[in-house]
């Protein structure tokens, strides 16, 4: 046989200990690990932001002083000039005719201009192209440049634009500066050509190599329009102008003009913490990054920390409630011991707890009450020996008659409706009748006597009224009980038990009540009884019937109707039946 597992005092407290303990922590853990997550990606993202908008500034500060650098060269009224004259030479012979002898002075232009513009603007090249494309003139080798600036040309809408290539000699990025020149003719400005300026990335590395406060995984990149990166990662190899960055911030910036900060996956699917800093005149976005793992992984660390100290903290907790425990209930199992001791008839026990707390104070009410149950026992076996010598005399009754209404009331088909009921629901099948037909009897001073199978007997004792309201009080008794009937199915319907209906019969004549010593309840018997039960088969369902001794005493009551069942019981032709109702 598998023994049960013994769930005693001290596991409960162990478990309940385990339990709030565990709680405790996880609640604690969830707490600090939301509130925490919240207050570092706030402090991160400030940061962050704080980069990008200083370095955004930056960039967008250098873009728009070399656009305007490039602008003061394009404003020149000698360059203008040139433009305005090269524009109408259509002859090609004539055009390099005319190339040769300006030649020395754009150079010289040129040449001071980069001179002025040294400290800001280190120029690799500067090409100047006519209205249709045309080269005009190059610093270097036009033939070397000329595949480089292919796509430089013509600026869009004839708008200044900053764009990066890739030069295939040196595999270098480089910045291109293109402005468009005008020149104004009646009234109106006309479009006589460009200058293309390419200068090294020197200025703009040096704003995004700085990684003060980007720890391991942050990164600030740029992003053109065409959305490719145009500066290096620090991720991938070769990025700038291969690596195709088509993210939440940027489709936000070059599609809706907005910046963004925020959780969303970077250009490697990597889920980041990022600001963004949007430049649409400058065709750019500039992002910020950090990897999320490295954003909470200070949080992560003090999550591990608080679940160590918690199970150090379990373990110091157990350890402390075990000893108590055992402290605890090594005096309830001696109180446990001692209850079965005296369950099983040994009242001499003691057991002699002298805590000063409360189960000091249990032991001692408990010695007490196993002391005074001994006394008891004692007082018992003593009695009993008196009820054995008084065993005849206990079993006489005394036996007195009078004359009094005698009423039985009976279930109509009893023994059908319980056939299908379980024990239990029989059980509460009689209760329910029993004790709702009981409390209506005892209302009317009626005395039960007892339930025979599904009927109950009861009578009323002609001492408890004067003579007129005697046969009143009976009959009103049992109409009330046919009227309560609605009353009691419904109790029997929210048991879930079935609808009954009853027959209630009232005889009047003498009686023999019997008072018996070892009960408080009288017995009645003889033949009036019997005639109550013999005619009870005649009354209709939540009927009344009365027999003619009834009937000669109250058929002058003129609150009830009476109708003859013209019936009789055995063969006592004269003993007839009557229905009583009320008016």
């Amino acid at each position: 046989m598998v023994q049960s597992f013994n769930f005693n005092l001290n596991r409960k407290l162990l478990v309940l200990v385990w339990s709030a303990s565990l709680a405790s922590i996880a609640v604690i853990t969830f707490l600090s690990f939301n509130f925490a997550d919240s207050i570092l990606k706030e402090d991160v993202q400030y940061q962050l932001e704080e980069q990008s908008t200083e370095r955004g500034q930056k960039i967008r500060e250098l873009f728009n002083d070399k656009k305007q650098q490039v602008a003061n060269l394009a404003q020149n009224l000698e360059i203008q000039k040139l433009f305005v004259e090269l524009n109408k030479i259509a002859d090609e012979q004539t055009l390099n005719s005319k190339l040769e002898e300006i030649q020395v002075l754009l150079t010289l232009k040129i040449r001071n201009f980069q001179l002025t513009q040294w400290q800001t603007f280190r120029l690799e090249d500067l090409q100047i192209l006519d209205q249709n494309g045309r080269l005009l003139y190059s610093l270097n080798v036009p033939q070397e440049n000329e595949k480089l600036f292919d796509e430089q040309k013509f600026p869009p809408n004839n708008k200044p634009k900053i764009s990066f290539v890739m030069a295939d000699s040196n595999d270098q990025r480089h910045m291109v500066i293109s402005l468009p020149i005008f020149v104004s003719e009646q009234n109106s400005a006309k479009y006589v050509g460009s200058i293309v300026v390419t200068t090294n990335n020197d200025e703009l590395d040096g704003i995004l190599s700085n990684r003060q406060g980007l720890e391991t995984t942050g990164e600030i990149y740029l992003v053109n329009e065409e959305r490719f990166m145009v500066t290096n990662s620090i991720f991938v190899e070769n990025a700038p102008l291969n690596q195709f960055v088509d993210t939440l911030p940027v489709s936000e910036c070059f599609n809706n003009n907005k910046s963004l900060s925020g959780i969303y996956k970077d250009y490697r699917g990597v889920k980041i913490l990022g600001i963004s800093f949007c430049d649409i005149p400058n065709g750019f976005v500039l992002l910020t990054e950090m990897d999320e793992k490295e954003v909470l992984k200070p949080l992560f660390d003090l999550q591990q920390k608080i679940i160590i100290v918690g199970i150090l903290f379990i373990i110091a907790v157990s350890s402390v409630t075990f000893f108590l425990s055992r402290r605890l209930s090594e005096p309830i199992k001696k109180l446990s011991n001692a209850a079965k001791e005296i369950a099983n008839g040994n009242f001499n026990v003691q057991t002699n707890i002298k805590t000063r707390d409360e189960i000091g104070y249990l032991s001692t009410s408990f010695d007490t009450m196993a002391k005074k149950l001994q006394e008891s026992q004692i007082a018992i076996n003593l009695r009993d020996e008196i009820i054995k010598q008084q065993e005849d005399i206990l079993l006489r009754f005394s036996q007195t008659n009078e004359e009094c209404c005698v009423c039985i009331i009976d279930i109509i088909q009893s023994t059908m409706l319980t056939a299908t009921l379980s024990v239990e629901k029989t059980k509460n099948f009689y209760e329910i009748f029993i004790n709702s037909i009981a409390e209506i009897v005892k209302k009317f001073n009626g005395r039960v006597v007892k339930n025979i199978g599904d009927s109950l007997l009861f009578y009323f004792a002609k001492m408890d009224f004067n003579n007129k309201d005697y046969f009143k009080n009976v009959i009103d008794c049992c109409l009330t009980i046919s009227d309560s009937n609605s009353e009691i199915n419904e109790k029997m319907s929210k048991e879930g038990l079935p609808g009954i209906a009853y027959r209630t019969s009232i005889t009047y004549g003498i009686v023999s009540i019997a008072k018996i010593a070892t009960s408080s309840v009288d017995d009645i018997f003889g033949s009036t009884v019997n005639r109550c039960s013999k005619i009870n088969r005649f009354a209709l369902p939540n009927g009344v019937i009365i027999g003619s001794d009834v009937y000669e005493r109250v058929k002058n009551y003129r609150e009830y109707e009476f109708r003859n069942m013209n019936a009789t019981v055995g063969t006592q032709s004269f003993y007839s039946i009557f229905l009583v109702t009320r008016k």
